[in-house]
């Protein structure tokens, strides 16, 4: 589906006759003013008609202009409404559609883009709604109605406006093919630099250490300044092209006023001319410049077109990626009253654009074990774990737990049954028992100390002067790499799961760290029975695991603990 038609199909079905409509009530209004105001004053000049005979025609004038203003304001009502309503509803829908394509997908391109993807590049397709789509209308109806209105005057009037009226729409073609790459280039350098920022601002403190701060300032100063150009090129354009569709408006106008005036004073006698009276000739003069200002504010916002096709450019990709998991089709009774064993059968994946990374892997796990999985970096034991957990799905094969297919599961049917540990942990601005108790409301206090008594995280919170209430900074900040790790820790053994995945849970802790989360995930599973797999290069975890399996060349296979 193209750009446009992928915009026009955001659009609530309302818009395009509610324009319509309003555009034709328009159009009525503008010929309505311009006859009044001609035949008010061909009767108080040609006619001579007193004051006193003029009063009617000149309240009607008033309730002409007052209507055509409440047009006016009804019409910004309800494309406003329109474009917030696109708007909102597309937020939404792309933020559930990149939560389906799930993290693992999208980790190449950056939380930054993302961020604009959903917040600016969206807004940007406010002015199409708003301004663009209802001013299509007004520019189809308005000159059509006027130039029907003027041809029963005078045909060879309306006869030059028909014919001056293309160029306009021509010249804004001619003017949008490069006003839309412009916009594309625009976009693109928008979300490279709230990538690049988003980037400077998390390694903020790693920056400051190695003493790079001032070649991170000429990076950004750098890529503003090409943001910055690039924006003033597409500004450049666009006020070059308002300047040229005025020339060619006032021109058709100059031409229409020339004829009717030379008409009227009896120089000419071409075509209709003799027929024309001061009240016909200012009725035609009044209409000129309305019929050229709908296309001419047309061409002020086919500026907002090409912005929003460049946006659409961005946008509709994201929603294209296919969801990370197939949906359940059938409800699944979940067992979560004993550890599950887990068994793969032919599991086969593959990232886009790379060869398989899994070969008809077979796995088999009994029930309450402690399984560690070793290998070289890179040969797939994070892609193993991400698809146990349900991050994505397999391109062959099956994944079961126990006697439950896992893609008979939906998303809170697997928080219910596994929970999982990666090696960066993620914590939230609040407290420290806010982060352990994240997302769980109805949990005891007693439950949150008993799990940070059992992780460690008691033993430097106890030191802090709020304890368990110490605010944590954004990104943990103020909190080492273990400190962080432990509260991950507790988060994850609060509520037991029957299945635990550990994906290199102590990556960069020091000695004492790592054995207390090792020890820590063995009490938490004597306490409450689990399946734990875990991937690890550490030594100690091989001290830890009942059993070890090595991945080589996708597969696994059995090695010496």
């Amino acid at each position: 589906m193209s750009q446009r038609a992928w915009l026009d199909s955001q659009a609530p079905s309302w818009l395009r006759p509610a324009s319509l409509a309003l555009a034709v009530a328009e159009a009525v209004v503008i010929i309505a003013q311009a006859g009044l105001i001609a035949w008010c004053l061909h009767s108080a000049i040609v006619l001579s008609k007193p004051l006193d005979a003029l009063w009617g025609l000149l309240w009607g004038l008033l309730a002409v202009l007052v209507l055509r203003a409440g047009l006016n304001g009804l019409r910004g009502l309800v494309s406003a409404h329109a474009s917030a309503g696109v708007r909102q509803h597309l937020r939404r829908q792309l933020f559930d559609h990149l939560c389906q394509v799930g993290a693992e997908r999208l980790r190449p391109l950056g939380t930054g883009e993302l961020v604009t993807q959903l917040n600016d590049h969206v807004e940007a397709l406010d002015a199409y709604y708003a301004r663009f789509k209802p001013q299509m209308a007004s520019a189809l109806i308005i000159p059509a109605g006027i130039v029907v209105a003027v041809a029963f005057q005078n045909w060879l009037a309306g006869l030059l406006l028909a014919l001056t009226a293309p160029l306009i729409p021509l010249f804004m073609a001619l003017v949008g093919m490069g006003a839309e790459q412009l916009s594309r280039n625009q976009h693109q350098a928008l979300a490279r630099l709230a990538g690049v920022f988003h980037d400077r601002l998390h390694g903020l403190d790693t920056i400051r250490r190695f003493g790079a701060e001032t070649r991170e300032q000429s990076r950004i100063a750098e890529f503003s300044r090409s943001f910055r150009q690039r924006t003033m090129a597409v500004l450049r354009l666009a006020f070059l092209s308002s300047a040229v569709l005025e020339f060619f408006a006032a021109v058709a106008i100059a031409m229409l006023a020339i004829y009717i005036g030379l008409g009227l004073l009896g120089y000419i006698e071409f075509g209709p001319v003799a027929t024309l009276s001061l009240g016909s000739g200012l009725f035609i003069l009044l209409l000129a410049p309305e019929f050229f200002a709908p296309l001419r504010t047309l061409a002020q916002h086919w500026h907002d077109r090409a912005g929003a096709l460049a946006a659409a450019a961005s946008i509709q990709p994201l929603l294209e990626l296919p969801p990370a998991r197939r949906l359940p089709t059938r409800p699944v009774e979940l067992e979560t009253d004993r550890p599950l064993n887990v068994r793969t059968n032919a599991l086969t994946f593959a990232w886009p654009g790379r060869s398989a990374v899994l070969h008809g892997l077979e796995l088999d796990i009994k029930s309450g074990e402690h399984v560690l999985i070793t290998g070289a970096s890179g040969c797939g034991k994070s892609t193993l774990i991400s698809l146990l957990a349900g991050f994505m799905s397999p391109d062959q094969g099956e994944i079961r737990f126990g006697s439950m297919d896992q893609a008979d599961l939906d998303a809170p049917a697997l928080a219910r049954l596994r929970t999982w540990l990666g090696q960066t942990p993620v914590l939230f601005p609040g407290t420290i028992a806010d982060n352990i108790a994240l997302g769980r409301d109805r949990t005891s206090r007693s439950d949150i100390e008993r799990v940070a008594n059992l992780c460690r995280v008691s033993e430097f919170a106890n030191r802090l002067p709020g304890g368990l209430d110490t605010s944590v900074g954004q990104d943990g900040f103020g909190f080492s790499g273990g400190q962080a790790q432990r509260i991950a820790l507790a988060r994850t053994l609060l509520e037991p799961r029957p299945l635990l995945l550990l994906d290199e849970p102590t990556s960069g802790l020091d000695a004492d760290s790592e054995e207390w989360i090792w020890k820590a995930i063995r009490q938490a599973a004597e306490r409450s029975p689990m399946t734990v797999i875990a991937v690890s290069h550490s030594p100690l975890a091989r001290q830890w695991a009942d059993r070890i399996l090595h991945m080589q060349a996708g597969r696994l296979m059995e090695a010496e603990a």
